[in-house]
């Protein structure tokens, strides 16, 4: 049997919250705006990091697809691994399991984000057209899939397949679509193409359709450095200490 070498998982299911906007309400109004004579079949949102993001041997996937999310297109706010590891924690405080290593979920990633003030709203795209739309015409989208056993070995131009059994779950940015994939951005340092994959349309609706989650959200404008509040004053100190580990 073909070894498979395995990376570090942590996403959980979003706990339910009546509170939660569905992207679909607002899809149709946009739509009508977004109207062109020739519709729009595949964008790329460009990743701008210098190099892939690295989350080592933590499930802390959820901080860096937030990462992730700000290096990309169409702000690109600069961060480094650091930053995933305290946004994640910044997720472990919204979970009510402060400094817990057992995984978070986008939900809290997203209000991570509204926290540092990088987005104002989230909204949950509950079914893979309003994805696509996102995708199309918005920009990157917060994924919560499950990830196969056969996903771990992509092809040599960066395509995964979901194969062999379910090995847990897993937070990642996508960041472009066209009329047979979709892209997405990772943080297990030089794994795919720069720590880039694709997926087939029909495997990616697949992987959604157990458990899965995505939320759209609009990065802001770049402005002033928002001041820390004590407990990420916290997180910093805690990652300072893994740093002296290494």
């Amino acid at each position: 049997m073909k070894n498979i070498k395995r990376y570090p998982l942590g996403r959980k299911e979003s706990p339910l919250d009546p509170r939660d906007w569905d992207l679909g309400t607002f899809k149709a109004a946009e739509e009508l705006k977004l109207q062109v004579e020739e519709p729009i079949t595949s964008m790329h949102w460009f990743f701008r990091g210098l190099r892939p993001l690295y989350q080592g041997d933590f499930g802390h996937c959820c901080g860096f697809m937030d990462a992730n999310f700000l290096i990309n297109d169409p702000i690109n706010t600069p961060c480094t691994d650091e930053d995933g590891h305290r946004f994640y924690y910044m997720c472990k405080v919204f979970d009510g399991e402060p400094l817990n290593e057992e995984g978070s979920n986008i939900r809290s990633a997203a209000r991570v984000l509204q926290q540092i003030g990088r987005i104002q709203n989230y909204a949950f795209a509950k079914d893979f057209e309003t994805i696509k739309w996102w995708l199309l015409h918005k920009g990157p989208l917060l994924l919560g899939t499950v990830w196969y056993e056969g996903m771990f070995t992509p092809d040599p131009d960066g395509t995964v397949h979901p194969t062999g059994a379910v090995a847990g779950g897993h937070a990642w940015e996508a960041n472009g679509i066209d009329e047979m994939y979709i892209y997405g951005q990772n943080s297990w340092g030089e794994w795919g193409i720069h720590g880039a994959f694709r997926i087939l349309i029909s495997d990616f609706i697949k992987i959604l359709s157990i458990s899965g989650e995505a939320i759209a959200a609009v990065e802001l404008e770049s402005g002033a450095a928002r001041k820390l509040n004590i407990i990420e004053m916290i997180i910093n100190f805690i990652i300072s200490l893994f740093k002296k580990e290494k």
